[in-house]
């Protein structure tokens, strides 16, 4: 089967579509053809051979900037083939929905909306299921950044941090930034964790990033900052305790912005899937840490090969 995977540079769109596409090869042989309109490649020119077609194919990817793109080359290969071509819009578009065969998206894009007869829905984000066994000495924290999602203090982070540590003294944390984190916070990070024995800080940029996944998969504790939705879910789809570490402070209060991911993250910690790592203001003005654990029986979330599965079956249901 024959993939065109339409890109833009958003590594959460990347990432998710990348953690389908691998499911989906588990399933079929795919030949995937990958179209980055980041270097204004146009879709003809991916064509060197219009005569290819000798199978159906998928026009796939997420993010606004690709969607009409998938449209538009849908209705350029419809001259060149009679053979089937599928559209799939992951993650929702926010305009012609009922163009796109499939559309593929967060349970939370749909609040208030009815769900299209054309989606298939998953939780969170689209991220691959770890079943790797945990090693009870290794922990993780990851941390994001700025976001539309979250205030986000540094200050509160920092403390979040020192008590975290403080608190699990006997596991070996490795301690992951993203491209969100603040430059300002990135020095904090290297320069006040290392009073700690049991802690090393990876930045982005060094070589030794490349170990965040196999860390997140083997790591009996994770602690994530909550702004980012893929983040937490990578973290639900493998084994070992997921946290939830409080960027705000408990006064804050949110009015204006987006609220859907917010609301994700509520219905985690009210459903103990995951723990939180919390400040509580005491009469006084004392503040005081605390770690709620998440309950222990659930199992690493499997969204993408539900997604895979739904996929599959539509296309052999159109043969």
């Amino acid at each position: 089967m024959n993939v065109y995977w339409f890109q833009d540079s958003k590594t959460g769109h990347l990432k998710q579509v990348q953690a389908l596409l691998d499911q989906l090869k588990k399933e079929v042989e795919l030949s995937i053809t990958t179209i980055n309109y980041s270097n204004q490649e146009s879709f003809p020119d991916m064509l060197p051979n219009k005569n290819q077609f000798d199978g159906p194919s998928i026009l796939i990817g997420a993010g606004h900037d690709v969607y009409s793109k998938i449209l538009q080359a849908k209705k350029y290969l419809k001259k060149y083939t009679r053979k089937d071509i599928f559209s799939i819009a992951v993650l929702r578009p926010s305009y012609k929905l009922n163009s796109f065969d499939l559309i593929v998206a967060p349970e939370h894009d749909f609040r208030r909306k009815n769900l299209p007869i054309n989606a298939i829905s998953f939780k969170g984000s689209l991220a691959a299921t770890s079943l790797t066994p945990v090693d009870e000495s290794k922990a993780i924290i990851a941390i994001g950044g700025l976001s539309k999602h979250y205030k986000f203090d540094q200050e509160i982070l920092m403390k979040q941090l020192h008590y975290i540590l403080s608190m699990h003294p006997k596991h070996e944390f490795k301690i992951f930034n993203s491209r969100r984190t603040p430059d300002a916070l990135n020095i904090k990070l290297n320069d006040e964790l290392n009073i700690y024995p049991n802690a090393t800080f990876i930045d982005l940029n060094s070589l030794k990033s490349d170990s965040f996944q196999d860390s997140l998969n083997k790591s009996s504790l994770k602690f994530v900052t909550p702004d980012s939705s893929n983040l937490v879910f990578e973290a639900l789809s493998a084994k070992g305790q997921t946290y939830l570490i409080q960027i705000e402070s408990p006064k804050y209060r949110r009015i204006f912005g987006a609220k859907k991911i917010r609301k994700s993250m509520n219905e985690l910690v009210n459903s103990k899937r995951v723990g939180v790592v919390s400040i509580l203001n005491k009469k006084g003005g004392i503040d005081i840490s605390k770690i709620e654990a998440p309950s222990p029986h659930f199992e690493p979330l499997a969204e993408v090969e539900k997604v895979s599965c739904s996929i599959m079956k539509f296309i052999n249901h159109q043969k």
